[in-house]
């Protein structure tokens, strides 16, 4: 079925009104999820899950039975989203000061807001738990890692210490350049605009944020024109926002050559968790396997990995029904 975008973000400004009726910082995360900060209303989980349930009551009165929330509650954003992803809706998780760390030790590293790559990479380092991560060296995680990864590691020790930002505050980032002369070659003001926004996208997935939209600014002789992209899902990843970019540039009325040229990102907020693919990209997925499998080959010497296939799905027993492929046939 073909979704209803209009209603649903109409569903989710409902929501987000809802909340701030409560608290006014609220801060939208990702699609139908938000934090929202309590601050003086509460001194402690007692009062805290008394309040959840308020707000959880408020929530069904508005948007209805049929959407439940679930809520999590906790000092931290992290954990906070932690405690809501591992609650069923219409149920409340509080997890307090002391138990944090309890709490996020044997949590899959999966609810970190970290890139597909980033997060293949913890699994090839058989680090697959929130602990496992939280008990590397500092050092180490900002070597491999980065600026993102330091900061997810602080999130899995329960230290996160990001503030709610509430839309009233959120900010922008912006870049722009002006030509010497005007620029009329497309391929060569996509190039521009790669080499704009990159490091504007650095700083997001640095402080583990995404955006949720996209304008476009191209000057010419004749005036100014804009072109905006509101996203369903915030990103933070290049080769998406280059494609949404040079969208927006094909669909302008060119006359001449651009003269000046401005990307603004907005609606800047935590990055959602990675999104789980219906249908994964096994392509893509095979060629990082033969890298991985390159890499070894190359550092270890002959390549022994070998891959079960399902050879004579008809025998009798499972050892015959299954045959391995070498390295050099993989």
């Amino acid at each position: 079925m073909e979704a209803d975008v209009a209603h649903c973000r109409m569903e989710f400004e409902a929501l987000l009104q809802t909340l701030e009726r409560t608290s006014p910082y609220v801060e939208p995360h990702g699609w139908g999820a938000a934090y929202v900060n309590l601050g003086d209303l509460v001194r402690d989980h007692a009062d805290a899950a008394a309040l959840c349930k308020e707000v959880g009551q408020a929530v069904r009165r508005e948007i209805g039975e049929m959407l439940q929330p679930a809520l999590g509650w906790n000092r931290t954003k992290f954990t906070a989203q932690a405690a809501n992803r591992h609650t069923q809706p219409g149920h409340l998780r509080v997890v307090a000061s002391a138990r944090e760390r309890a709490f996020l030790q044997p949590l899959s590293v999966t609810l970190l807001p970290l890139s597909e790559d980033a997060l293949q990479r913890l699994g090839f380092l058989g680090l697959r738990t929130l602990g496992q991560y939280a008990a590397l060296p500092p050092g180490a995680v900002w070597q491999q890692f980065g600026r993102a990864g330091r900061l997810a590691q602080s999130c899995a020790r329960g230290e996160d210490r990001r503030p709610v930002i509430p839309r009233s505050q959120e900010r922008q980032l912006s870049a722009q350049r002006h030509l010497d002369d005007p620029l009329a070659d497309r391929a060569q003001l996509v190039a521009l605009l790669k080499h704009l926004v990159a490091p504007l996208l650095a700083e997001l997935r640095g402080n583990l944020q995404a955006c949720g939209q996209i304008r476009l600014t191209v000057h010419f002789d004749h005036g100014p024109q804009e072109g905006e992209r509101t996203l369903i899902f915030p990103t933070a990843e290049g080769r998406q926002v280059m494609l949404i970019l040079e969208q927006l540039l094909i669909r302008m009325n060119w006359q001449r050559g651009a003269t000046a040229l401005e990307v603004t990102l907005a609606r800047i907020q935590d990055a959602p968790v990675e999104q789980l693919c219906l249908i994964p990209d096994g392509t893509e997925r095979e060629r990082k396997l033969r890298e991985v499998q390159r890499y070894l080959a190359a550092r270890f010497g002959a390549n022994r990995l070998q891959r079960a296939v399902l050879s004579q799905p008809g025998a009798p027993l499972p050892e015959w029904r299954v045959g391995w492929l070498s390295g050099e046939e993989l």
